[in-house]
């Protein structure tokens, strides 16, 4: 009886230290805890893994800012590596202003990884003002909204962009999408009026928002969340095209590993509290 009451009765900063390690283990030495594949996933991955090599490019939007990183940089990251694995050009841009530092980081990271060429293997557009102005200008002419890339290069002298006029030469799209302007614009605009194909990631909050789009046809695929996030990196190993670091899937080890010691921790705190309870 003694050592429920202790139980009861642990000092928080012990309890503190227990979440702490975690967190913190799964983050050092991965668990391997797995995750279920959902449909979705799957779909947006089955889209990418149908392009062709060395044809049309795969169009990437960065729709999220340093706040919504811990959720969507690391699918970023999975589909730069799903592409690039099968040779697939890529070309990003983003209606986030905030984001685009995030884009940059990423395919540099990427690219030098797989020794992708700026220009031949991907084209950073960058940002441009007037979100429904650049989406449906672009349905018209890429080269018209972005005359130049991000880093002042002639759009007209990369050899990537020579046969990319407009969303018909664009097999694929996927916004990775925080918030408004996002994956919803994207649809409205360029989905109805061009038939773009579009596939999104979002954060866990807006998951529930984003599959009426995808029951209805108006998003190809759907990665929600960290999960999502874990799911795309497994799938991606899984096929063996990238072998290292999988950021959301250690992200969701430590989250499971903590809610489990949370749930015993809570466990312990009532059981101990119904016998302090029962001796009085």
């Amino acid at each position: 009886m003694k050592a429920f009451e202790w139980l009861f009765k642990i000092d928080r900063r012990i309890i503190f230290l227990i979440l702490a390690a975690a967190v913190i283990l799964p983050l050092l030495v991965p668990l391997n805890l797995g995750v279920k594949i959902s449909q979705p996933v799957k779909n947006l991955f089955d889209e990418i893994d149908r392009l062709e090599p060395q044809s049309k490019p795969l169009m990437i939007s960065v729709d999220f800012d340093p706040n919504s990183m811990p959720e969507l940089y690391p699918m970023y990251l999975a589909v730069l590596r799903h592409a690039f694995a099968r040779n697939v050009k890529v070309v990003i841009l983003g209606l986030w202003l905030t984001g685009i530092n995030i884009g940059e980081e990423g395919l540099r990271e990427v690219s030098a990884d797989f020794k992708k060429i700026n220009g031949q293997d991907y084209v950073f557009l960058g940002w441009k003002a007037g979100i429904a102005a650049v989406i449906l200008g672009m349905g018209e002419s890429i080269e018209r909204v972005f005359p130049a890339d991000y880093y002042n290069t002639p759009l007209d002298s990369l050899p990537l962009m020579r046969d990319v006029r407009n969303y018909s030469d664009i097999p694929l799209f996927v916004s990775l999408s925080a918030g408004d302007p996002g994956y919803r614009q994207w649809v409205t605009y360029a989905g109805s009026s061009y038939s773009l194909r579009i596939g999104a990631g979002v954060t866990a909050v807006s998951g529930a928002d984003a599959y009426p789009y995808l029951q209805t046809g108006q998003l190809v695929g759907l990665l929600a969340g960290m999960k999502g996030g874990a799911e795309y990196e497994n799938l991606v190993n899984n096929a063996g095209y990238y072998k290292g670091d999988m950021i959301a899937t250690k992200a969701m080890d430590s989250q499971s590993l903590a809610h489990l010691a949370i749930m015993i921790l809570v466990i312990i705190g009532n059981v101990g509290f119904l016998l302090a309870r029962r001796k009085k």
